[in-house]
């Protein structure tokens, strides 16, 4: 299993580069993270679909060149670029059929904490790399977006008061450790709006209020959160989870938003929770930082 993200841990981070303008906007974000995370080795991966290297291999061959050369070459000279840290890297050039399985293996060959990549890829507006990615890795996944901002000033972790959700709070807390940024805990609830005509609306919400706020005294207790993490309710209505999540994360000018891969009803490792799922599949303007179990 990956090691906790914690600032006195030495962290390795993979980032997965797809020859697009993606990249300058991955390796430009990862410099700012070697500022904020105690890093100690990062690898820059691209993945040669093999079907496509057959296909080009008669072009090149008789210059002597292949493929793999040439995207070598090209990731360098964007690293070079792009990248402004120190933190030592490499660079490491597959080819395979299946982006996710090769990067799964590469995780775990060289000891992956957290891997990183676009929140657009080859199978753009589908989600499917990166929903197999949290799936299969033992990594922790984080999805970056054109628009991230570079800071941790704000970082919200939406709870079902599960256990896997008090892993994030404890991720959170090492996010803001230099920046002295403020974790906010957001929790979203929903009365169904057919029992309305035969209740009490405002007795009916001023009681949930109340047993969120045990809840959230029970939470802290249990899992030892710092008392001065904030934690706001929210009724989503008819609006879905995410949606609330998502307009929540808005609002509020978050710079990222930290998920456990599982919710509360864990079943297996091989399924991912349904709100991480449905996460991973939205643009977001903010980065989308998913825990795998520790």
């Amino acid at each position: 299993m990956s090691k906790k993200i914690n600032l006195d841990n030495e962290l390795k981070l993979m980032v997965a580069l797809d020859l697009t303008e993606m990249d300058a906007i991955l390796l430009k974000y990862v410099s700012f993270l070697c500022e904020v995370w105690n890093i100690e080795h990062l690898y820059f991966t691209h993945n040669i679909k093999q079907y496509k290297l057959y296909d080009l291999y008669d072009e090149f061959l008789e210059e002597g060149i292949t493929v793999e050369d040439i995207v070598d070459r090209e990731i360098e000279r964007t690293v070079e670029k792009h990248y402004t840290a120190s933190v030592p890297h490499t660079v490491l050039i597959t080819s395979d059929d299946y982006t996710e399985s090769i990067l799964t293996h590469l995780a775990k060959e060289y000891k992956i904490d957290i891997v990183v990549t676009g929140n657009k890829d080859e199978l753009q507006g589908t989600g499917a790399l990166s929903q197999k990615l949290v799936r299969m890795l033992d990594a922790h996944v984080l999805l970056v977006p054109e628009e991230a901002k570079h800071r941790f000033e704000r970082v919200l972790v939406p709870t079902d008061f599960s256990a896997a959700s008090s892993r994030c709070f404890t991720v959170a807390k090492s996010l803001v450790e230099r920046s002295g940024g403020v974790i906010e805990g957001l929790h979203v609830y929903n009365i169904p709006s057919v029992f309305f005509p035969y209740i009490n609306t405002e007795k009916a919400i001023d009681k949930t209020k109340r047993h969120l706020q045990e809840k959230v005294k029970q939470f802290r207790k249990k899992f030892k959160l710092p008392e001065n993490i904030p934690f706001k309710y929210t009724d989503r209505e008819e609006l879905s989870v995410v949606e609330v999540i998502e307009l929540h994360a808005e609002k509020g000018d978050f710079d990222i938003v930290v998920v456990s891969a599982r919710g509360g009803n864990n079943i297996t490792s091989l399924f991912i929770g349904s709100v991480t799922n449905d996460l991973l599949i939205r643009n977001r303007d903010m980065p989308l930082l998913v825990v795998r179990r520790q």
